[in-house]
């Protein structure tokens, strides 16, 4: 299935998603936010964040696939590759 934007699973965005797990205002984060720019996000925000983005875009995210979830950049190309994201 490919991406459809007028059927996305989520409804709201990557960067709105990361905004909410880490009570950041939506305008603050941009695909260079990443585990090095938001103090909040150590190894239990990183925990919060997959759960978050799991139940936003109703998809199961791989353990490998978390490791690599460092950036919104990153979290981007990987919930491309599920097909529930742009």
């Amino acid at each position: 299935m490919d991406y459809n934007p007028n059927t996305r699973r989520g409804v709201l965005s990557v960067e709105e998603v990361v905004a909410r797990v880490f009570n950041l205002d939506a305008s603050e984060v941009t695909d260079q936010s990443s585990r090095k720019t938001i103090a909040e996000w150590d190894s239990m925000g990183h925990l919060s964040l997959i759960n978050g983005l799991e139940e936003e875009f109703k998809v199961s995210i791989a353990i490998a696939d978390a490791m690599e979830m460092t950036s919104v950049q990153h979290i981007k190309r990987i919930l491309k590759d599920y097909k529930v994201a742009p």
